[in-house]
């Protein structure tokens, strides 16, 4: 039954990043967590399954990628990386994940509040070498408490980008940094045959949840999409605050 479970809440993750391009993480490793699942073994699989959602998606997301956008934030998320566990060892990851938690629930509830008032501001942070700060900080998040995505989508929404546009950008960051995530959780020995085993029974279930999520991205409103973009970010906020 643990084994359905771990499935079940892969898929689930695998669904919320085909259709916000971030979040499966946020949303897999408090259950798998709460399941009682080993954390090393959650922590590979949901990696690779992340791995694996955005190979496909960045093929099909292609002709919208910013693909000098994308160097910029994998170049800073490359020097983010050691910053990260420089952090684990510096701070509690409780105050850190508690603390981002917090600003997404506020920024995602104000951004909410605003697009249903019909409040639009100007874009921020609009200089390109943003992106290689937006960059740090994922990469510092991403190898400290692997959520190397939000930053990414935080700043993708202050910059106004469309929801299309933010999506395929997440996806194709996350296949370059995944690549660097899966390796090192290879060195660091989270894989072990149970993580090869339950990673080869989620992907022919992968094979329905990509196309299914891709299904309710093609139905959603770009002005819509951006609305569930920001209610997704209160959600992970919740999840981190519970972390």
């Amino acid at each position: 039954m643990i084994i359905l479970g771990v499935l079940l809440i892969a898929w689930l993750g695998a669904l919320v990043r085909t259709v916000f391009g971030f979040g499966e993480a946020l949303v897999s490793m408090p259950l798998l967590a709460l399941l009682g699942y080993d954390l090393k073994t959650s922590t590979a699989l949901i990696g690779a399954v992340g791995l694996l959602v955005a190979l496909p998606a960045t093929i099909r997301e292609w002709h919208r990628i910013d693909f000098r956008a994308v160097r910029r934030l994998v170049t800073g998320s490359l020097i983010g990386v050691p910053l990260g566990i420089l952090l684990v060892k510096t701070l509690p990851a409780s105050v850190v994940l508690h603390g981002l938690g917090l600003f997404l629930i506020v920024y995602g509830g104000y951004s909410l509040w605003r697009s249903h008032s019909g409040r639009i501001g100007k874009p921020r942070l609009v200089a390109k070498g943003y992106d290689y700060l937006a960059g740090m900080v994922s990469g510092a998040l991403g190898s400290a408490y692997n959520s190397h995505g939000v930053p990414v989508a935080v700043y993708g929404m202050l910059k106004q980008w469309p929801a299309a546009h933010l999506r395929a950008i997440l996806q194709a960051h996350f296949l370059c940094v995944g690549v660097l995530v899966v390796i090192s959780h290879v060195a660091a020995g989270f894989w072990s045959l149970e993580a090869v085993k339950v990673l080869l029974m989620v992907i022919p279930g992968l094979v329905l949840t990509v196309p299914l999520g891709n299904w309710i991205v093609d139905r959603m409103a770009p002005a819509r999409a951006i609305k569930f973009v920001y209610g997704a970010l209160i959600i992970f906020g919740l999840l981190l605050m519970l972390k």
